[in-house]
């Protein structure tokens, strides 16, 4: 393991998962240091995140906040940063869409989670639509996976593919959503779920 290279995040965040299993797709080694209080209000429990978010890189004794980040650091670190395929490298309305569907399904997971599972609380108007929100855009997302999946470049790692499969098998483990009706998405995700990088980082809760 890297000394210099430590993730501040939890195994059971799907924003942490994609750091992980993008430096396993580099061959970066990263380690690990789970964040045990994720409702603190403290900022240095979030390795000084101000936004008591997760996850957070200390690299060279310095903190980058956020997935997207972090990503681009690790993979400019490992000279790979050109065998990735970003969401800004989108450059047609159904590319351009489904990055942006992703990137809300999830934040908007997370949000369902932290209302409904972690805080229990009752259903209101914004969690109701907040959940509407997300079910549709797994919606579009499965409808037009196939397109979406034969628009990416085939000879790069491509984000889309890490990020969905994160959100993907995060639902079934924190929330209750039956994907069964996602054929697509599904199948992508069980296809997707045989890579090294994702077998070695299965979900988990953090001791």
């Amino acid at each position: 393991m890297s000394p210099d290279l430590e993730l501040i995040g939890r195994r059971s965040s799907h924003y942490t998962r994609v750091v992980r299993m993008l430096a396993l797709e580099l061959d970066l080694p990263l380690r690990l240091s789970p964040i045990m209080d994720l409702m603190s209000r403290d900022a240095a429990v979030f390795a000084g995140n101000p936004a008591l978010k997760l996850p957070i890189l200390r690299v060279d004794g310095e903190s980058v906040f956020g997935t997207g980040n972090i990503c681009r650091v690790l993979a400019r670190r490992a000279g790979a940063e050109h065998r990735v395929f970003w969401p800004e490298q989108a450059d047609t309305p159904l590319l351009l869409n489904a990055h942006e569907l992703l990137a809300h399904a999830m934040a908007a997971q997370v949000e369902v989670v932290m209302h409904e599972i972690v805080a229990k609380r009752p259903p209101d108007v914004v969690s109701v639509k907040r959940r509407e929100g997300l079910v549709a855009s797994l919606a579009w997302l499965d409808r037009h996976l196939d397109a979406i999946l034969a628009a990416l470049p085939d000879d790069r790692l491509r984000w889309f593919d890490i990020t969905l499969h994160c959100l993907l098998e995060h639902i079934p483990f924190r929330n209750p959503i039956d994907l069964d009706g996602y054929p697509a998405l599904t199948a992508f995700s069980r296809d997707f779920a045989q890579r090294a990088s994702a077998q070695a980082t299965p979900y988990g809760f953090d001791a």
